[in-house]
Parts: structure tokens; C-alpha cells; sequence
């Protein structure tokens, strides 16, 4: 064996090995500066005041926006989309704002009629063109009503069986953990839309009620759930139930990228059912004739390793014999003839060290590199006679993720392997509270501390928030933890961060994360063919209408005629497309496709054409959000305040209204007439009959005057339009979404406290907010189409009931040399625990967090 061991190692700037003439070193860095000078990388970490919010309240967010190499951005007058959307991937509200110096403070207004769910917070920059590229905050909207219930699942065996009796054990408490007696649920099993089950039990003297159960054989692709309602049909919560049915997904990752002949091989593997919850999962890989080569366990929930040496004449699949998934088989990726094996062996503070073994054990002449992001921090030539083991200086490497690269001679990949780095370089933050308890109105200074791994003082940027115990996430994410890791892979870190224990370094289940894994926005196919020439504009929105024509075989059409007509205003725009059929219409910018109307023919402009029209990215967020919006609700829990914490602050909690149903015809029903109709009070009409008065809608059974004759209230997107019909009769019904008629008073009150009559509230489709927010909205300032970040409020509201659970924040907190700085804390009305809590970025980039808890008391 002949190896080249590190003669030199290639810097940033170029430079080669002397007897390495051919190196495709230079090509490959010269490839990587001009792939990431037009798709720039950029990271967004969002630190909110708290994690729950009240309808009506504020979110409080600091962004921290850096390179691949955690360095703030240094550019100016960024733009940052900043948006809030519920679980079905709709926008509720919407913003943007803009960054100073890599950091943006921001607020948003939650509309006081929220509904009670899981939201989450959106950050984009102008270069994110992917869903995965986001920043994803999951927040809980809760009202938090004193009558409202709380039930405690267990599964019996934890997964259930078909064609079996499985049993669901619910124990009923109130929102302060008062065990609640006889109290009659409503249930129902279903799969999707189809209810398997259905009852109504009662709880014992113990708050508990065991509901019975048989999964059918076969799933409709959907989760069993079990949805649970009061009798009163107030309170309703949906449970998950894993089945031995459930589809379950496996996604295999050879170590070094390949399984290769005669060669061992660690594999790790990442296991989900099909909704993106990870699972446990064991069995075995077997081969064509059925016989076991491995026994395979997960490690921990999600993901697994197991090794193995393929021999190149047997086609390998893994086999699943637990409860979960049990009799599930997947193929495992064929494995090759030729070709090269990477294994690393060890990572410390010292070295990486790595095994390569080519297949044909000849001598081979190799390219490494060692890559963050867009920076080749590493690289050198050598030659391997078979089989060789290197080791890489980890003092000539950037902390956190690291892409270990290995090319062939003429700039083949052969292998990549990504490592962790962990210099233990950090930001230490120290936060040490004045007083361990504050009563009421009472002030208490903090002082904090940064410093480096050392000891050293650093300067850098901070954000601060002081805010309730209670609405808080004891998983809330820590930016060191994002920032360094969970942002750069594509699997999310959380399946393995409540596992790791001690330095993540030093933990084998840190490593099998790293092999199942895959960085965010880097493929070195996409790198190595880039042609600058053939760049697509990019749009800060991403919403350009674009798409691809084929004809009827599915071909894709170059120089086809395109026309496109707005169907708002009618203009017509035209292009044609390029050899791969795509086309766009890069100053066309609209959220909904649906808005235009595309017709395409062949250039002759004889034969009409196929356009399928692509999705913008505001469409692939939406859908993303979506999915992951179901992965979050399976394996979210509810919070319980304990009995004390309700005592202590009642204004916080109030009795759930009592539902307010409003007439009106089923919406699908509603938009079927109206999409046929051609008067939008025929509509109304067919909604709640009414006879026409002095031009004024009056239903059937409520006058009240035969001189002074009042009519219903006509309100529009939320604006009251007054009860003259004229105000809404050129309106047409195709643009309206759906209509609420109420007689109630409640309803009628929102609005108006003089009218007896009704109201008729008219949402069009356009509308996109609710008109609270929409109040809201227009209290905030702007400064050229940027919104102006509100300040917090430094002094509490001086009322008798304030609830107040955010008592400071400070988005921006400069700390200079000396790496101190203090401030001041009042304590508020509500008494509970409360977090002191600091993150941020020092001016050496090094990543940090710290907090330190008090008590309000009475």
C-alpha cells in the first residue's frame, strides 16, 4: 500500500501540490465559488418572547439571518417575509420587514378571533427557493378557558392491533388537573373521513374511561385517530393511535454513499410511518432466498445503523418483525462492482481519521476535499494503492458541519461522508437573576455575562425575553442547536436531540445521525454541472408564473407560442418556450395560478399544447406547512397548568362562550349556487327568507315597525355597508366565498348594538384576513411598503386585571467589549415562574444561549 499522507493541505486560495499538476482541485473550487455566487446561502434563526399565545396578543420575534459560516450578514436594507400560517398552510397574517446587519426585529398582531390550534411563524429571505430552506416556528394559539377539559391517552400496548380488541385508557381532568367524575364523552374512531367507531361512556370516580376498540385489517392511507367531544360539544381532541397497519416508511444512507462488492459497509437508515412520525422499528435484511444476513434495530425513535457486505450477487431488502410495520419489506440500494468505500473512524479534536477501500484494490489517484457550505476549508491530492486510511487536521476546519469529499482524478465523485467539528468553541452566557422572587410592581436587576470557551469577554448581539413559564416549550429551540445543526441537515435534529446526552462529539448516535443525513442546498451534481449562462432569475417572492408544455405523449415542446391573460384585468403577455419546454413570466408575480388563463400551441401555431403550470413557492410552502402541520398535531401534547397556577391568576382563564350558530347553508352548498346564480340576494334568500322594505332586507317573522321599518345589517369582508341593499347588489356571487345569516343578538352586537333585525355577513374570496386584523394592521407604521417594528412596551398597563405573561423583551441588545451589560425587571399581576431568557450571535460568530428562572409572588 502507497499513501500520500497530507502533504499539504489546499487553502481557500488555490494552491496545489507541486507533483499534482492535473489536480481537479482548482476546477472544483472554481465550481463551488460560482454555483453559490447565484444561489447564495442563507440561514434564519427566529427567537420569539414565548412559544403560546392568547387570541389578540402580540408575537414578539428577534431573526438572526447568517452565512453557511454563522456569520451575521453584513449587507444592508435586506428584505425579510415574515408570515404566519395555521395548520392547513393559509396565511393568517403577514408582514415584511427589514434587516439591518444580518438581525431584524419584528412583531405580529394574532386576530382577537384566532382559533384555538397550532400555528407557525414563516421567515424567508429573497434567495430561499425551496420549502425546506425556511425557517419554521410552531406556536400554540390558546385561549385558555377555565371549563375547558383535558384528556390523558394510553394506547393499552402502545400500538394497537388489527382484528384485535385494543383498548384507549382517557383520564379526564380540567385545565387546573381537577379529576373530573361521571362526565359523559362522545367518541368516534375513524380513519380519515370514515368513522369505524362510535360512543358515548361516562367517567368513573377516578376521572378515567377505557374505550374498546377493533382496528379494521386494512387503512384507507389515513391516520386512526380517536376524536373526543363533550356532551355539550364544546370541547373536542383528537388522539393519535399507532396501529401494526400503519404505512411505514424507510429511507436507507450507506456510509460514504454507496454499497460496493465484497466491501463493509455501515448503513443507517431513517424510519417514519407514512405522516412523518418516527417510529421503532426491528427486523432483518435478507437476502433473494429469505435468509437473514443482519438483525437491524432502530437506535432511538427514527433512526437505525447496521453492517453488512454485500457480494454482489444477491439483491438485499429489509424485512420488519415488530409490532410496527410488521411483514413491511424495503430494497435496500443495489450495490456496485467498482468503486470506492469511505468510512470514518474517528473525529476529535485532533484529526478526522477515514478508511478508503477501492473495490479493484488497484492504486488510484484521488481529489479530497473538506467543505462548509460554499468554503473549501480542506483539500489535497494523494494516491491510494487499494486501501489507505487518512487523517485530516480538524485545526484547519470551521466548527459544526463539515462535507468530507473524495473525487477521482478527472473530478468524479467517488464518496462524501458528512462530520462534526466541535472545536468547543461557544458563547457562554451567564444570567444571574438579582432576586429569586418578585412580588408585584417590585423591581430586580439582572446582569449578564458573555464570554468565550476561555473565559474572554466578547462583544456581539443578543436578544432578551422574560416571559411566563407556563406558556413556554420546555423543547423551545436553542439557536447554538439550530443554527449549527438542525438548519444544515435535512433531518431534523430533534429526532435525536432529547437522546444525546454529555458532548455531542463524543456520542455515537450523534455519528449514525450525520450518515443518515443529507445537507440543506448542497449536491455536488447540481455544483459540477452549473453553467452560470443558464441561471433562473430569481424573484423575491418566488410567485412568477412559470410551468412546462408537452404535447398529448408527453413530450416536452421547444418554441412553443405562449399566451397568458389575466382574468382580473384581461391583459394578455406572451413568450415562447426553451429546449426543455419550461417557460416563465418573470414580471408576472401571483400567488394563485388560478388568476390567469394559459393557452399554448406549436410555433406554426396549428397545434394546441399540454401546459402544466408550476407550483410557485408560496404554493410549496403552504403545502409543506400542511404536512408538516399533521406531523406536528400527532405528536404535540397539551400543556396542563396545575391547580395553583389557575388559582393564582384567574383572569387568565375564562369560561368557554357558549357557541353562537349563525344560519346559513352548508358552504359547499353555498358556493355551488353561487358560482350559478346571478343576484347574491337570491342567495341570501335561499340562506333565510325575507321580503324587500324601503330597500332594505327584513326576514320573514321579524318586523318591527310598520312606519319606521329597520333592516338587516349588510357587512362586507368585516366593513359594515349599512342595510340599504344598494350597497351589495353589484356584487357579484362568483366572487363571494361564502355568507353568515344571524338573528342572534350576540352576532348582531359585534357590530352594532341598534340594530334588531339581523345581520348578513358577506366574505368574498379575495379577502384574505379578518377584519380584526385587519383594525390591527393598520395601527402599524410602515416606511416604504417595510413595516416599522413596534417597541414593547416598557410599563405594564395599569389595570385591575392585567395578564400580562411576557413581562420583557428586547429584540437587540448591543453588548460591547467588556461582555456585560444589565437590566431591569418589574414584576407583573400574573404570579408563576418566570424565564429569563438570552440567545445570540458574538462578532466572532461564535453561537449562544443562557437564562436563569424567578417567582412573581403574591
Amino acid at each position: 500500500m502507497k499513501t500520500l499522507f497530507l502533504l499539504a493541505f489546499i487553502l481557500f486560495s488555490g494552491m496545489l501540490l507541486s507533483a499534482q499538476e492535473q489536480s481537479p482541485i482548482p476546477k472544483i473550487s472554481q465550481q463551488l465559488t460560482d454555483y453559490f455566487s447565484y444561489n447564495p446561502q442563507e440561514k434564519v434563526f427566529m427567537m420569539t418572547d414565548k412559544v403560546v399565545y392568547k387570541p389578540g396578543e402580540t408575537i414578539w420575534f428577534q431573526a438572526f439571518v447568517s452565512g453557511p459560516n454563522n456569520q451575521l450578514l453584513h449587507e444592508e436594507n435586506l428584505e425579510l417575509f415574515v408570515k404566519l400560517y395555521d395548520k392547513t398552510g393559509k396565511q393568517v397574517v403577514q408582514d415584511i420587514f427589514k434587516m439591518k446587519s444580518g438581525s431584524c426585529p419584528g412583531d405580529l398582531n394574532i386576530p382577537d378571533d384566532l382559533q384555538k390550534g397550532s400555528y407557525f411563524l414563516v421567515a424567508t429571505t429573497s434567495v430561499h427557493n425551496l420549502p425546506e430552506e425556511i425557517s419554521c416556528t410552531p406556536i400554540t394559539i390558546n385561549p385558555q378557558y377555565s371549563n375547558q377539559l383535558v384528556a390523558t391517552a394510553i394506547v393499552k400496548d402502545s400500538i394497537s392491533v388489527s382484528g384485535q380488541k385494543n383498548e384507549l385508557e382517557l383520564t379526564l381532568r380540567n385545565v387546573s388537573g381537577e379529576i373530573q367524575k361521571n362526565t359523559t364523552l362522545r367518541y368516534q374512531m375513524k380513519n380519515g373521513d370514515q368513522i369505524i367507531e362510535k360512543g358515548k361512556l361516562k367517567t368513573d370516580d377516578k376521572g378515567k374511561v377505557i374505550i374498546p376498540f377493533t382496528l379494521p385489517a386494512k387503512l384507507n392511507g389515513e391516520p386512526f385517530v380517536c376524536l373526543l367531544t363533550d356532551s355539550k360539544e364544546e370541547w373536542t381532541k383528537q388522539v393519535f393511535l399507532p396501529s401494526d397497519i400503519d404505512p411505514i416508511l424507510i429511507r436507507f444512507y450507506p456510509e460514504g454513499g454507496n454499497l460496493i462488492n465484497g466491501t463493509p459497509v455501515k448503513v443507517g437508515f431513517t424510519a417514519t410511518n407514512k405522516w412523518g412520525v418516527p417510529v421503532d422499528v426491528e427486523g432483518s435484511v435478507v437476502n433473494q432466498e429469505g435468509n437473514p444476513i443482519t438483525m437491524v434495530k432502530s437506535f432511538t425513535k427514527g433512526i437505525g445503523l447496521f453492517s453488512m457486505v454485500p457480494d454482489g450477487q444477491q439483491k438485499y431488502k429489509l424485512v420488519l418483525s415488530g409490532k410496527t410495520g410488521k411483514g413491511q419489506s424495503f430494497d435496500l440500494p443495489a450495490s456496485l462492482p467498482d468503486g470506492l468505500a469511505l468510512a470514518v473512524v474517528k473525529t476529535d479534536a485532533d484529526f478526522i481519521s477515514a478508511n478508503l477501500t477501492f473495490a479493484d484494490k488497484k492504486k488510484h489517484a484521488i481529489a479530497l476535499t473538506v467543505t462548509q457550505g460554499r468554503i473549501l476549508c480542506w483539500a489535497a491530492d494523494m494516491n491510494i494503492d487499494g486501501m489507505g486510511r487518512i487523517k485530516i487536521p480538524a485545526e484547519t476546519l470551521p466548527q459544526g458541519i463539515n462535507l468530507l469529499s473524495v473525487f477521482s482524478d478527472d473530478g468524479i465523485l467517488l464518496g462524501e461522508r458528512i462530520v462534526f467539528v466541535d472545536k468547543s468553541q461557544q458563547m457562554k452566557i451567564e444570567v444571574q437573576a438579582g432576586k429569586q422572587s418578585l412580588k408585584t410592581s417590585e423591581k430586580m436587576n439582572v446582569k449578564v455575562r458573555i464570554s468565550d470557551e476561555n473565559g474572554q469577554p466578547l462583544s456581539g448581539s443578543v436578544s432578551i425575553a422574560v416571559s411566563d413559564k407556563f406558556w413556554n416549550d420546555k423543547n423551545k429551540s436553542q439557536i447554538e442547536k439550530n443554527l449549527m445543526i438542525g438548519s444544515e441537515l435535512d433531518t431534523p435534529f430533534s429526532l435525536i436531540s432529547s437522546a444525546i446526552q454529555g458532548r455531542i462529539n463524543n456520542s455515537a448516535l450523534l455519528d449514525v445521525f450525520l450518515i443518515t443525513n443529507r445537507i440543506k442546498g448542497f449536491d455536488w451534481d447540481k455544483i459540477r454541472n452549473f453553467k452560470s449562462g443558464a441561471t433562473a432569475e430569481k424573484n423575491p417572492e418566488n410567485n412568477s408564473i412559470s410551468g412546462v408544455v408537452t404535447d398529448k405523449a408527453g413530450n416536452k415542446i421547444n418554441k412553443a407560442k405562449i399566451s397568458v391573460v389575466n382574468n382580473k384585468n384581461m391583459q394578455m403577455t406572451t413568450t415562447t418556450t426553451n429546449g426543455d419546454g419550461s417557460f416563465s413570466f418573470p414580471s408576472l408575480n401571483s400567488a394563485n395560478p388560478d388568476d390567469f388563463s394559459v393557452k399554448a400551441t406549436d410555433q406554426e401555431g396549428k397545434r394546441e399544447l399540454n401546459v402544466t403550470f408550476n407550483k410557485n413557492f408560496e404554493s410549496q410552502v403552504s403545502e409543506f406547512i400542511a404536512n408538516y402541520a399533521r406531523q406536528y398535531s400527532l405528536l404535540n401534547a397539551d400543556d396542563i397548568p396545575d391547580k395553583t397556577y389557575v388559582v393564582n391568576n384567574p383572569d387568565l382563564f375564562q369560561k368557554i362562550p357558549k357557541p353562537v350558530r349563525a344560519i346559513t347553508n352548508s358552504y359547499e352548498n353555498q358556493r355551488k349556487l353561487l358560482s350559478t346564480s346571478t343576484n347574491i340576494l337570491d342567495v341570501i334568500k335561499s340562506i333565510k327568507a325575507y321580503r324587500i322594505m324601503s330597500n332594505q332586507i327584513v326576514f320573514l317573522g321579524s318586523e318591527n315597525s310598520l312606519l319606521h321599518q329597520g333592516g338587516a345589517l349588510l357587512v362586507l369582508d368585516g366593513q359594515q355597508m349599512g342595510t340599504d341593499i344598494s350597497s351589495i347588489s353589484n356584487i357579484s356571487p362568483s366572487e363571494v366565498d361564502h355568507i353568515n345569516v344571524s338573528t342572534n343578538p350576540m352576532d348582531i352586537q359585534r357590530y352594532t348594538g341598534l340594530n334588531s333585525v339581523g345581520v348578513i355577513e358577506i366574505f368574498q374570496k379575495k379577502a384574505e384576513f379578518q377584519s380584526k386584523a385587519t383594525e390591527k394592521e393598520n395601527a402599524n407604521k410602515y416606511d416604504g411598503g417595510y413595516r416599522i417594528p413596534n417597541v414593547f412596551p416598557a410599563d405594564q398597563v395599569k389595570q385591575k386585571s392585567n395578564t400580562r405573561t411576557t413581562l420583557l423583551w428586547i429584540p437587540e441588545q448591543k453588548v460591547n467589549e467588556t461582555g456585560q451589560f444589565e437590566f431591569t425587571i418589574t414584576g407583573g399581576k400574573v404570579i408563576s415562574d418566570f424565564v429569563i431568557e438570552v440567545q445570540g450571535i458574538a462578532a466572532n460568530g461564535r453561537i449562544g444561549s443562557g437564562k436563569a428562572e424567578f417567582q412573581v409572588v403574591k
